[in-house]
């Protein structure tokens, strides 16, 4: 996927046009110290500002990722932070922390239940007793309801001396309970075009609560944004906190 490859480089310029970044760190900040977390491992940290910004206010994060290229963005970034490589659904920590995060949609990549349960097994495996599990997550509800929808300009941004818009679409390809999603991207840098496909898995909430009830999880609160306004079924995301089962 050249998001997280070609364009790492740009990648969080891109994505925070879409976003409220402030918001997400002031939510992180109150969940974790509700619950005193100090230690966070980040999965599909990108390139590594939430690791930075959490840093920052005191906690103790490891960001990981498997990008390669994202990974060395990040390390050249935030030197001072600590990235490591690794696959979503096989990463097993050294030691236990306190809270697991997977953001930005990055649980939507599991495109089937055996990669779902591998991935909250390991998260399972680490986290200390009763700790948090922060999980976004891109709803399968309106996207039932709407099925595909053309490749439109979502955004403008720069970067330094480069322009950069993103056209995206996207097509649901199956509609079973395994809901597949492939979303198409056309990129514009300066006038040269590069196109990117990426294919994602969406997600109903029952669906997620048992995915998390099987794997010794319980689930605290789900809301829509990070605002924490209450999660509604139309909504396009699922913001869960969930604890593990002692």
């Amino acid at each position: 996927m050249k998001l997280y490859s070609e364009l790492a480089e740009y990648y969080f310029t891109i994505e925070e046009a879409s976003r409220k970044f402030s918001e997400e760190i002031l939510f992180l900040r109150d969940t974790f110290k509700r619950h005193k977390i100090h230690t966070v491992l980040d999965i599909g940290c990108g390139t590594g500002e939430h690791i930075k910004e959490l840093q920052g206010m005191g906690f103790k994060p490891l960001g990981v990722d498997g990008s390669p290229r994202m990974l060395e963005i990040a390390k050249a970034r935030f030197p001072h932070c600590q990235f490591e490589l690794g696959k979503m659904e096989a990463y097993v920590a050294k030691q236990p922390v306190d809270a697991v995060i997977c953001l930005y949609g990055t649980f939507n990549y599991l495109i089937n239940d055996d990669l779902v349960q591998n991935f909250l097994r390991n998260c399972y495996k680490n986290l200390k007793q009763a700790g948090l599990l922060v999980l976004e997550i891109w709803n399968a509800d309106p996207i039932h309801r709407i099925k595909r929808k053309p490749i439109t300009t979502v955004s403008n941004v720069r970067q330094g001396a480069t322009s950069i818009r993103r056209n995206r679409g996207f097509r649901l390809t199956r509609a079973d309970d395994v809901a597949i999603v492939e979303v198409n991207y056309v990129y514009n840098l300066n006038q040269k075009d590069l196109k990117d496909k990426h294919t994602m898995r969406v997600f109903h909430f029952p669906q997620v609560r048992n995915f998390l009830d099987d794997n010794k999880f319980d689930v605290l609160h789900v809301y829509s944004n990070y605002d924490g306004e209450k999660y509604i079924k139309t909504g396009a995301r699922m913001l869960i906190v969930a604890k593990k089962r002692s």
